[in-house]
């Protein structure tokens, strides 16, 4: 039980941090939209263009890192140190990779080259400040991550509303006003990288470590989880790519603003997935107790995904509104972003518990199977937006997205079912199916259901009281 508890905890840290630098996302989103589709979807584009290179820079190695340093707690020093530099030198090709593939994208503008190239210094700071988290991680200090993750999208935030408000008395044009908006990301992680690297620096010294044989070996067990993280992150963001291709910038930002929501809510189940997999790390010779682990995992995302999908579903309209503006609703003939976000939530559930099952895989040392699964999950998913994007446009783009979340639950279900004995609690799966029925009638079947804020309120009060009620049960079911 106290490992739970201390697994819970510092998921909640994680969650908690998330869910604030959420909100000062969603406010740098609101403030990005303003200027108008096409403006928001050059913005969409440079992050997205980075997000391919920025797994590639994580080649498995952070939670191969957790694991080692949660099986072998005494090494952690020199593991963080090979890790380091290992990930110091795969920044930088990664860093010089993005920025000049860039620049022979003919239907890319300057101003996205430029953008870019500034954008990929921010990645480089993310991917340190995750590299160093990783003794944060295997010793279930997550918080001081997380601390640093608020502190960093909450100056953003600052940043993005001052510029925008400033720009006339500055003489900004649009384009500088773009490049600034980027340069204050550096800026934010400049900032979120200090502080994860002074609260580590507290747990052990952080140096740069050379161990050449430790290398081979780590990247041999590191490269199939690399592989299948890349096309993982393939698979998931293909479509925007494509997007930015085949249509317009327009056409990016509309489709942007959902998947930026429906990303805020997806990293929670990879945060989950990070906080247990020490735990499922130490019990990798124990199946038995490894099953219990990973029944109780699904279990929590069953318990915290269900709520989303219903709220987010019945507010979509309510909710792109509020981060954008009317220009992203749909309207007659034109598919807006809550239209595309109604179709997209539901993947959260498949999503969450994906990574569930990938970390599970990871504790086994069983990623070759997930370069399999994943690759063929990005097959699946270019040959859907080649063939339908140009003839349905954006609903394809979305329609591909579930059809390929649910292809990859299907064929890691399978594999896990297969590899253990699950000892599932249909009275524990009935309560949470309960909860959430109850929660969906709250909004769907009483006038409190008309008003968003109300509905957020008293449903968040609801829901969370009644799971307060059957906490023991929840927390205790599976030690």
């Amino acid at each position: 039980m106290a490992t739970q508890k201390k697994v819970l905890g510092n998921a909640f840290a994680q969650i908690v941090g998330k869910v604030l630098s959420v909100i000062a996302s969603f406010v740098v989103v609101k403030i990005v939209t303003s200027f108008g589709k096409e403006f928001y979807g050059n913005y969409v584009t440079v992050y997205e263009f980075l997000a391919f290179f920025g797994i590639i820079a994580d080649s498995g190695l952070f939670a191969i890192a957790v694991r080692e340093m949660s099986k072998k707690p005494k090494d952690t020093e020199f593991i963080l140190a090979n890790i380091f530099s290992m990930r110091l030198l795969l920044i930088l090709g990664v860093t010089l990779l993005a920025g000049i593939s860039a620049q022979f994208i003919p239907s890319y503008s300057p101003l996205i080259k430029m953008g870019i190239w500034i954008t990929g210094l921010s990645m480089a700071l993310t991917i340190v400040a995750g590299t160093l988290s990783s003794v944060l991680q295997a010793r279930m200090k997550i918080q001081y991550f997380s601390g640093g993750l608020v502190l960093g999208k909450v100056l953003l935030a600052l940043f993005i509303f001052f510029i925008a408000r400033n720009m006339d008395i500055f003489g900004m044009s649009e384009a500088n006003l773009f490049l600034t908006m980027l340069l204050a990301g550096v800026i934010s992680n400049l900032l979120f990288c200090g502080t994860v690297i002074v609260f580590v620096s507290r747990e052990i010294r952080i140096r740069l470590g050379f161990a050449f044989e430790w290398w081979k070996n780590i990247f041999r067990n590191a490269l199939p989880y690399g592989l299948a993280l890349i096309l993982q992150t393939l698979y998931l963001r293909v479509d925007v790519v494509i997007i930015s291709l085949l249509l317009t910038a327009s056409a990016v930002g509309v489709y942007g603003v959902s998947t930026r929501v429906l990303e805020s809510f997806l990293v929670l189940g990879v945060f989950f997935g990070q906080a247990i997999l020490p735990k499922m790390s130490s019990e990798e010779d124990n199946l038995t107790q490894h099953s219990k682990t990973l029944v109780w995992g699904m279990e929590m995302l069953l318990l915290f995904s269900l709520p989303i999908i219903i709220g987010i579903s019945a507010f979509s309209s309510n909710i792109v509104s509020l981060l954008s503006s009317s220009d992203f609703l749909s309207k007659p003939g034109f598919l807006g972003s809550d239209t595309l976000l109604l179709i997209l939530i539901p993947t959260v559930l498949f999503a969450y518990l994906n990574q569930l099952f990938s970390f599970a895989l990871v504790s086994q040392n069983k990623q070759r199977y997930l370069l399999i699964v994943n690759g063929l999950a990005l097959g699946a998913n270019v040959a859907l937006n080649l063939i339908f994007l140009p003839l349905y446009g954006l609903l394809a783009a979305a329609l591909s997205t579930v059809v390929c979340e649910l292809f990859v639950f299907g064929l890691l279900f399978r594999y896990v079912l297969k590899r253990f004995t699950l000892p599932f609690s249909f009275s524990n799966i009935f309560r949470i199916l309960f909860m959430n029925g109850i929660l969906a009638g709250l909004i769907y079947l009483t006038p409190l259901g008309k008003n968003f804020t109300m509905s957020a309120v008293a449903g968040s009060l609801l829901y969370f009281g009644m799971v307060w009620m059957q906490r023991k049960r929840f927390l205790i079911h599976h030690s």
